[in-house]
């Protein structure tokens, strides 16, 4: 059996993945700093498996931000144009908002929210690609 042809990780700054997502890089800090993080990532060869936009929602909206990126551990690929124009396209957009809602700058209600909203946008993604910690059937329910 050989090394698995992939290698996978979240970056995020909902502390409600934590245990529930394999590989996850854990940042606390605000939205724009996870795409920063996952930019970096995008230049040592790793690839966005979702739009960093995703759910549509304002930066000064939505304080949590989850990213999946894959990287190929067989084959050096060259920088990905496509998930490198996506997260400036996205971190563009964060830095010209007028105010950044970071975590726990609402009440606790309302955060709590934004939690569950940011892993139920990507609970598709992570079935996908198998990121969730066993058992697989983790649900949003269970994440809340």
């Amino acid at each position: 059996m050989g090394m698995p042809s992939f290698s996978y990780v979240c970056i995020s700054n909902n502390p409600n993945l934590k245990g529930h997502v394999k590989s996850l890089d854990y940042l606390d800090g605000g939205a724009l700093d996870v795409l920063k993080a996952g930019r970096d990532l995008i230049h040592l060869g790793w690839e966005l498996l979702a739009d960093p936009l995703y759910g549509n929602f304002k930066p000064n909206q939505q304080p949590y931000r989850s990213l999946i990126l894959k990287k190929d551990n067989i084959v050096t690929m060259p920088l990905n144009m496509e998930s490198l124009n996506l997260i400036e396209n996205a971190i563009e957009i964060y830095k010209g908002a007028s105010r950044l809602t970071m975590p726990g700058d609402l009440p606790e209600k309302t955060d709590d929210d934004f939690r569950y909203l940011d892993f139920v946008l990507l609970e598709e993604t992570f079935h996908q690609y198998s990121v969730l910690t066993p058992p697989a059937v983790e649900t949003a329910a269970a994440i809340i």
